[in-house]
């Protein structure tokens, strides 16, 4: 009873999959005769319970007998895998939804392209009418597309996270399919009207911010839908990160880092701004940002192996 117990409790934080009990079981039974084994050497029961499982901790010691591969394989099916979710209507609607994206993506294109390279068209094109043309067919398709690769992503079970309800899928589906719209709908009311940038403005209003404000509150709203190993791993990596700020040394290491290479980007930008022009130099913040994620990930890998030597 007490090697059953360890070995469920190896995988607690696992979800329970038909492969997954064949596993344990295998490596029950090579676990009890290994206690069995030590047993026949003059070890008492609770010496070789103890014997065996701190063998076990060093897996190796036991490839041989509980096929590594096998768990390998395992832990890949129920965490790694995508294939064991998507059913074969879910994968016919991801590829409707990017047919008919790319379909009016080159619609568009075509419709733009055509009236203004055609010379013999041209006294027939009104001013911005090619432009309001490929909007036009965008803002009949992306809306739509939108909608549907939100719905199907949020609705979709993953490795890492269980799927949303269908209901409150439809209302990201829904806001996202709004707020594309607007963001759409913006320009070609922009250059339908002639530069009518007030007119353009005004069409955020309707679209825009009242998609802007249902996502905010769906978003401020919504419950973990993580599985229980991936927030472990999520709570795992905000103790490494706090292991960092916690420690003196390194939280100072990492201010002072992060102080120079700041100071150094703003220079840069100014020199750059007035060498280049600063319609370029503002480029430096995003290289600065991207060393700043560097270091920032340096510093919690020495904040983990800290975290580590703590738990041992």
């Amino acid at each position: 009873m007490e090697t059953l117990e360890f070995v469920n409790h190896l995988f607690s934080e696992y979800e329970e999959t038909a492969a997954l009990r064949d596993f344990k079981e295998e490596l029950l039974s090579n676990l009890e005769a290994r206690i069995t084994s030590l047993a026949a050497k003059g070890l008492d029961e609770r010496a070789a319970f103890e014997k065996a499982a701190g063998e076990l901790g060093d897996i190796s010691a036991l490839a041989d007998q509980i096929s590594l591969r096998k768990k390998q394989e395992v832990l890949q099916d129920a965490y790694l895998g995508m294939r064991k979710y998507l059913t074969p209507g879910r994968v016919a609607l991801y590829v409707v939804s990017g047919a008919w994206l790319v379909l009016g993506v080159i619609i568009a294109l075509v419709a733009y392209f055509t009236g203004e390279g055609q010379s013999a068209l041209e006294a027939f094109w009104e001013p911005n009418k090619q432009i309001v043309v490929s909007l036009g067919v965008l803002i009949g398709v992306v809306p739509l597309s939108a909608a549907a690769f939100t719905f199907l992503g949020l609705t979709q079970e993953t490795a890492s996270r269980n799927p949303l309800s269908k209901k409150r899928g439809l209302w990201y589906a829904l806001s996202a399919a709004a707020l594309s719209g607007g963001v759409i709908l913006f320009p070609l009311t922009y250059f339908a009207v002639d530069r009518g940038l007030m007119e353009a403005i005004a069409t955020l209003i309707p679209c825009v911010i009242p998609s802007l404000a249902l996502l905010i509150f769906l978003i401020l709203t919504e419950k973990d839908c993580r599985k229980p190993w991936a927030r472990a791993q999520s709570e795992k990596e905000a103790r490494a990160s706090m292991a960092m700020l916690r420690d003196p040394v390194t939280a100072a290491r990492f201010g002072m880092v992060s102080g120079a290479l700041w100071i150094f980007a703003a220079g840069l930008f100014i020199l750059l701004g007035f060498l280049a022009g600063f319609h370029l130099s503002w480029l430096v913040f995003i290289f600065a940002v991207a060393v700043q994620l560097v270091v920032q990930t340096l510093m919690m890998k020495s904040g983990k192996q800290s975290e580590a030597a703590n738990e041992s």
